[in-house]
């Protein structure tokens, strides 16, 4: 982009009226760096190393390469190769005017071409026939001190040949001591720091530079699902009597998939300007005024200024993205039906249309939606509208949607679930649920949808720098602290506390408090305590802890042990003391509810064996042989946690947590699993589903404790307790609806007539996970853009069996899924075609089942989960065209096979699995 500045003051911009507001914004942004250069221009006045003859003109001889490849990639054949372009050219650096403050220098290149790294027989001409064409247009710079402060480009000029007239504009920019200082360089705003290893030798290094241009750039805030992204350069000075002999420049920009960095794309950039001669130089003007109205009389073009950051070329689609959104969804149409969810080619079909409903307008998007063809996969399309993140995308979906219609659920639904997990949502997103949460709203259901979904918005929101001071996140808190206060109902008091535990800000702490320590209703409690899983740990100040404390040890109440769990479950994560974890472990020795007992226990063990800094800890702890000892250690009840691999990765490992809690009287009472990703830097909580039940007793013929029990306040609280099953799902760390089974004897006949015989889909949808866009500005002037785009296909399955006449039960739960993603590193540019992408795709599921025997008791039960074999590949592409019918094209495919697997669960599961399957 280039903006109009007067050539007679330094940073004053006419900002024209055809440009956007986006546009507007830009250029401001830009102007405020400008004036940050002009004053630092004034404090480094006399710097300068360099001092050019106004006499002479010198000819430099300058070459720019750009090199992409895979970061892992052997070399070992061609297609294993670096692919890129190399620039050569001849230019001729004169002074036009010079005064006591400025050097202004006319840059004139003579010969231009560009030539393949990998065919060195193709080249391409940078100026045409007779040294005409843009990049043999003058161009103009003004050197004040040490610093560029502004350049003068004929209007004709293109933005390819700016760029290489910049970079070259930029070596000139250099500081003549060591030391650090900001600049706006050719790369944008830029740390620089400079060394002087010896006389007449200048080093200038620059670890990472910002982009003075960021519209159209975003990135996922979560670590684990992000992409990272280096640039580091340093180029090397010869400096011979205040003159540049030679300059030697390096650049290397890599990017890479956190959670596969083996999905990667690397750019090394080299330089090498050399003097070659000098010359009698022309003579100078008498001011700049006078330097620009010779050289439109010279090139036949007025001159407008420029700022020296490179711009970007194209701006326009490539490939696939440039097909109409209608033609891909007739395309796809098959691949995005409901039975094709959780397969490569559905994720496929949704990247692809993911970049083709970003540039597509609202007309274009309702039309799609509404259209009669798309009748069986509107829900798929929805989720690609959604992942858009565009106004257009956005205003068509609420505009399609109504919230208002008790039995018209399922399309509101989908387009929460999809909107919860937005990459970088907007403003104007959270406003406009907002105001849809603050119209009637019949179904609760629904109405939970939506509180969740913004509360996980809103966490997402709050990630980038200071957003989270926005006014419509002090509406949500407001709303959300006075909805929870007004609550009467223990369904609403449930549903506002799920809705801040997605959130997970700080300010709720204190609110969140009290529910956690309140006797009176175990889910609450249960609820309120597990609220505090996604704020940072800091904030989980002392007061929280003793609270917690407290409700573990039942210090100034009774509490249900499912609370008193969740509490454990907390206080070890947020970090316990030693004295904190002594007290714990001497809790085992009441042996008043032996499953309790036994699973606070195994989950200590289990955690010190998962977490290495736990367990040194545990070890230090358990040297007093007043706690390792057979009181302790013996314990009877058969409740179990365990943790284990579910796969081994070069850069993550994926673990799977299951925890079995038995009630007192040995019937279940909550169960589940937890997956993590866990990296050497990252830590990210993937899927949980968890399984409740209460008052079961009844219904399998077991005994009810008794109050002289000791833990009857605990299990069953004022009364016999309700039969009641249910089950909650927590995906990428957000909890999604809560789903009842049953409450009370009638529910569950119920339950048992509807249970599905067959496979049944509970949830499903595609997700974006990775959403990466930045460009990177290149030392020699050339522009990278970077990308990365994953989708998660998921199908979370069920089928249940029940015959309350055999009094058995035989479960499978099938969470299906494949994964998709795709990144690239492309030279922005209509001359140089240059580029390389990657892909890596794989599809499988988890099969986990259940099989009870209540005929006779104990009750018998015997789990299983196993994965099947499947394949993972990734391929590796590059291309280069400098001119038509030359393309060079690589691809490498690698796939590995990762086999089946049967998970351990736990060894009193294996035991009792053998003796079940014995009896068949």
């Amino acid at each position: 982009m280039s903006s109009r500045i007067s050539p007679e003051y330094c940073c004053v911009v006419t900002i024209g009226t055809h440009l956007t507001a986006m546009g507007k914004l830009i250029i401001l942004f830009m102007t405020i760096s400008s004036l940050m250069q002009c004053v630092t221009l004034k404090s480094v006045a006399g710097q300068n190393p360099l001092n050019y003859d106004p006499s002479k003109a010198y000819r430099y001889s300058y070459e720019t390469e750009v090199l992409l490849n895979d970061a892992s990639s052997k070399r070992a054949s061609r297609p294993q190769q670096d692919v890129g372009v190399k620039i050569g050219l001849d230019f001729e650096l004169s002074t036009a005017y010079r005064d006591k403050d400025v050097h202004m220098f006319k840059l004139k290149v003579l010969k231009a071409h560009a030539t393949s790294i990998l065919r060195p027989d193709v080249q391409k001409p940078l100026l045409e026939d007779g040294g005409s064409g843009p990049l043999s247009l003058p161009a103009y710079f003004q050197l004040r001190g040490d610093l560029v402060d502004s350049l003068h480009f004929a209007e004709k000029d293109s933005v390819f040949s700016r760029n290489l007239k910049k970079a070259i504009a930029a070596v000139f920019q250099v500081q003549g001591k060591a030391g650090t200082r900001t600049e706006v360089d050719v790369s944008g705003e830029c740390e620089v720091n400079y060394s002087i290893p010896k006389p007449g030798f200048i080093e200038r290094t620059k670890p990472d530079c910002s982009n003075l241009e960021i519209a159209g750039e975003f990135t996922n805030t979560n670590k684990a699902l992000g992409v990272s992204l280096y640039s580091q350069s340093s180029q090397t000075y010869n400096v011979k009597d205040s003159v540049i002999e030679q300059m030697i420049g390096t650049q290397r920009v890599v990017t890479y998939l956190n959670i596969r960095t083996a999905l990667n794309g690397v750019a090394d950039v080299k330089q090498n300007l050399k003097l070659v001669s000098t010359s009698g130089g022309p003579d100078t003007a008498k001011g700049v005024k006078d330097v620009l109205e010779n050289a439109q009389k010279e090139t036949g073009f007025s001159y407008e200024l420029s700022l020296l950051p490179s711009e970007e070329e194209v701006s326009t689609c490539k490939g696939k993205e440039c097909e109409s959104p209608s033609t891909l969804a007739a395309k796809y149409a098959d691949d995005l039906k409901a039975e094709n969810i959780a397969t490569v080619k559905s994720a496929k079909a949704f990247a692809a249309m993911l970049k083709s409903f970003r540039s597509a307008g609202k007309k274009t998007i309702t039309e799609i939606l509404t259209s009669s063809k798309s009748y069986y996969i509107v829900p798929q399309l929805m989720d690609i509208a959604t992942a858009a993140q565009t106004d257009a995308s956005r205003e068509a979906l609420l505009e399609m949607l109504s919230f208002e219609d008790e039995d018209a659920v399922d399309h509101p639904q989908r387009f929460l679930f999809a909107a919860t997990y937005s990459s970088h949502p907007s403003e104007t997103l959270i406003a406009d649920l907002m105001s849809v949460l603050k119209k009637p709203i019949p179904s609760e259901s629904l109405r939970q949808s939506l509180l969740l979904s913004l509360g996980a918005i809103i966490h997402t929101f709050c990630q980038v720098g200071e957003q989270c001071n926005q006014p419509i996140v002090t509406e949500f808190n407001t709303m959300i602290t006075s909805s929870l206060a007004a609550c009467k109902e223990a369904s609403c008091t449930l549903m506002y506390l799920r809705a801040m535990g997605n959130a997970g800000l700080p300010i709720y702490v204190p609110i969140i408090l009290p529910y956690a320590e309140s006797p009176s209703n175990p889910m609450v409690a249960t609820t309120a305590i597990q609220a505090f899983r996604r704020v940072e740990k800091r904030f989980l100040v002392k007061e929280v802890k003793e609270a917690l404390q407290r409700i573990f040890h039942q210090n100034k109440a009774s509490y249900d042990s499912s609370v008193r769990v969740a509490a454990l479950e907390l206080l070890v994560d947020a970090g316990v003391s030693n004295m904190v974890l002594r007290n714990i472990l001497l809790s085992c020795l009441d042996q008043s509810n032996v499953e309790f007992a036994a699973y606070v226990l195994k989950f200590v063990l289990d955690k010190a064996e998962a977490v290495p800094e736990f367990g040194k800890q545990v070890t230090s702890v358990l040297n007093d042989v007043y706690l390792h000892n057979y009181n302790i250690f013996s314990q009877k009840g058969k409740s179990s946690v365990i943790t284990s691999y579910l796969a081994k990765m070069a850069d993550s490992n994926a673990t799977y947590n299951l925890y079995f809690e038995n009630s007192a009287s040995g019937v279940m009472k909550r169960s589940g699993m937890v997956v993590e990703l866990q990296g050497q830097d990252l830590k990210q909580p993937v899927m949980k589903f968890g399984i409740y039940a209460d008052g079961l007793e009844s219904l399998v013929g077991a005994e009810e404790e008794s109050d002289d029990n000791g833990d009857d306040s605990d299990e069953s609280g004022a009364g016999a307790v309700e039969p009641t099953a249910g089950m909650s799902f927590t995906f990428m760390d957000v909890l999604l609806t809560q789903v009842e089974f049953f409450r009370g004897t009638s529910g569950l006949m119920s339950a048992a007539w509807n249970a599905p015989s067959e496979l049944t889909s509970a949830l499903q949808g595609n997700l974006l996970l990775q959403d990466h866009s930045r460009r990177v500005h290149l030392i020699n002037g050339l522009v990278v853009d970077t990308s990365a785009l994953g989708v998660l296909s998921m199908d979370l399955s069920g089928s249940i069996s029940i015959s309350l006449w055999n009094r058995n039960c035989e479960s499978l739960i099938r969470t299906s899924g494949a994964l998709y993603v795709e990144g690239s590193m492309q030279i922005n540019s209509r001359e140089l075609g240059l580029g390389l992408s990657f892909t890596g795709e794989g599809q499988s599921n988890i099969d986990y089942t259940g099989n009870a025997d209540f005929y006779t008791m104990p009750l018998k039960l015997c789990m299983e989960m196993k994965r099947p074999e499947f394949t993972f590949t990734k391929t590796f592409q590059k291309v280069e065209k400098l001119r038509k019918r030359k393309v060079y094209k690589s691809k490498t495919v690698t796939k590995s096979k990762i086999s089946g697997e049967s998970y351990l669960l736990n060894k009193n599961n294996s035991d009792e699995c053998r003796v079940m399957m014995a009896g068949e």
